[in-house]
């Protein structure tokens, strides 16, 4: 690429986001109908990436909040909008049918992880996830999910825009298109977030069940 190609994408877009000692985990839409592509066209092939997720929850239980999220409508399809002229397959994805269910292989636990159903693409539009973090005092969100280029970018966006520091670990995303995967990818670390492994963000949350071990333990003491 020419350097003054490559100044012209920069364009100061060189910062990192800091890393925080209150995490949460948000897992995008990772709902039968994303995740299985024997039961809609929806779906892309993603068992490495539902493996990689669950090492992520087991990291994630005893340090913060574990949410996640599923694209559902009413029967009638009413509270879709203008998104479904163009994507009528979204009229499938109803409350009652098996299409908005979690993905059995996930690590997902109701007695203590939230689910939140959304109607858009972005997980904070018309939904409390905002709250839900203010509420916790959450300082660094982790993401993972479907799709890249979709619902993961747009509750990206809409992340760093209410001001939680957003995290997408890597390995833990897919898309239906490996061109789009890549170019958001590269397109969120540059302006909205940290796009980080799997390795590192594990290596991560064990430094931070260290600390409060640590600190349990100066508190008995």
């Amino acid at each position: 690429m020419h350097d003054q190609d490559q100044k012209n994408i920069a364009s100061g877009f060189d910062g990192t986001l800091k890393k925080g000692t209150r995490p949460a985990l948000l897992i995008i839409d990772y709902q039968c109908a994303f995740t299985q592509p024997e039961l809609s066209p929806f779906a892309s092939p993603c068992e490495a990436q539902l493996r990689d997720t669950n090492k992520l929850i087991d990291a994630m239980r005893g340090l913060g909040p574990v949410i996640f999220t599923s694209v559902a409508y009413d029967g009638n399809a009413m509270d879709v909008g203008p998104w479904i002229q163009k994507n009528p397959v979204l009229a499938t994805l109803r409350r009652d049918s098996r299409h908005v269910e979690i993905d059995e292989r996930l690590h997902y636990d109701p007695s203590q992880d939230l689910l939140i159903y959304k109607t858009q693409a972005s997980a904070f539009f018309g939904t409390p996830l905002a709250a839900v973090l203010a509420r916790h005092g959450i300082d660094m969100l982790l993401v993972a999910g479907t799709t890249t280029s979709g619902c993961v970018r747009a509750s990206v966006v809409d992340a760093v825009q209410n001001g939680f520091a957003p995290f997408v670990v890597e390995e833990t995303v897919c898309d239906r298109s490996a061109t789009r995967h890549k170019s958001n990818l590269i397109d969120m670390q540059s302006k909205y977030a940290e796009v980080v492994s799997l390795t590192s963000m594990l290596d991560e949350l064990n430094t931070q069940h260290q600390f409060l071990t640590s600190k349990e333990s100066n508190t008995c003491a």
